[in-house]
């Protein structure tokens, strides 16, 4: 397939760009970047085009779109501006492509829209877990998310096969909430984070990846899917996993107060969580090479 794909030089969407390449698929990559990372410029596959938004003209003849952009929401600080940064990097962006596509002469077959497991809210223990047909929450992630979600709605109504792929924590050494855990753990001073019980729903990078292929892929495969693990831990599980896998003590807490001192309002995305299964995705027949926290670890971080 010929695809389009916007947010594709951050970790994952390289990744999923190599891997996909690898599988006989053609790209053509829209960044705000003036050129493509190392990592991607040696690919004849790519075709490369330095934007804010494409332009509809750009938006032709391909088969499939990816969009993955948004700015970062865990680990920063969530003052009036950041959220409004949040926001408009999902919702605005979105509206501004669809409306592009809605342009088109030839549309795409299939449009991929990211969004996250924060369109749940919080649940505080595994008894209280969420599955595609679950209601939605009302904090600012949860509303964001639907709000995000809903600006794709005028693609549906075009009969253009339209994916959410409501993601959790994304695993991989090279990036995002794994990279930023390592050190602490490493230094002997690693451990879990507020009450331990918040829900922590994780997916390995190549499981998300050939998830987001598979769906692509998948003519009868539209709406919302769980992009994540059947197997959702606490944080203070994941916390004595990793330090397993590393050979590390496990012997810190990091109390609530310390985390709200940092981000403030931001110290939800790491002091609360969510469990949450992919009920849906199970159902389209994929299956995951990585269900298990341990054998995900292990495969991510003995091999780096």
């Amino acid at each position: 397939m010929k695809i389009g794909i916007l947010g594709g030089t951050g970790l994952i969407g390289k990744s999923l760009i190599q891997t996909a390449i690898q599988k006989g698929h053609r790209f053509r990559v829209f960044s705000r970047q003036t050129s493509l990372p190392k990592s991607l410029s040696s690919f004849p596959e790519i075709e490369f085009v330095t934007c804010l938004l494409p332009q509809s003209s750009d938006l032709e003849n391909l088969d499939a779109i990816i969009n993955l952009v948004g700015e970062p929401i865990a680990g920063v600080r969530w003052t009036e501006e950041r959220k409004q940064l949040i926001s408009t990097s999902r919702i605005e962006f979105t509206r501004g492509l669809v409306a592009r596509i809605q342009d088109l002469k030839n549309p795409p077959k299939v449009f991929i829209n990211a969004s996250a497991v924060g369109y749940y809210g919080m649940s505080e223990t595994i008894h209280q877990s969420y599955t595609e047909t679950s209601p939605p929450g009302d904090d600012f992630l949860a509303k964001l998310c639907v709000d995000w979600e809903n600006q794709t709605n005028p693609l549906v109504q075009l009969g253009i096969r339209t994916i959410l792929l409501r993601t959790g924590i994304v695993l991989s050494p090279k990036g995002g909430a794994l990279e930023k855990m390592i050190p602490p753990f490493l230094l002997g001073v690693g451990g879990s984070i507020a009450s331990g019980t918040q829900g922590m729903s994780w997916i390995h990078i190549l499981d998300f990846i050939n998830a987001t292929l598979h769906l692509m892929t998948s003519s009868t495969s539209q709406g919302a899917y769980n992009l994540v693990s059947p197997n959702p831990t606490s944080n203070a599980e994941f916390s004595k996993q990793l330090a397993k896998t590393l050979n590390r003590p496990n012997l810190f807490k990091v109390p609530t107060f310390a985390i709200q001192a940092l981000f403030g309002e931001g110290s939800v995305v790491v002091t609360k969580g969510q469990y949450v299964v992919p009920e849906r995705l199970l159902q389209s027949g994929y299956e995951f090479q990585f269900q298990n926290l341990n054998e995900a670890l292990s495969n991510l971080l003995e091999k780096n």
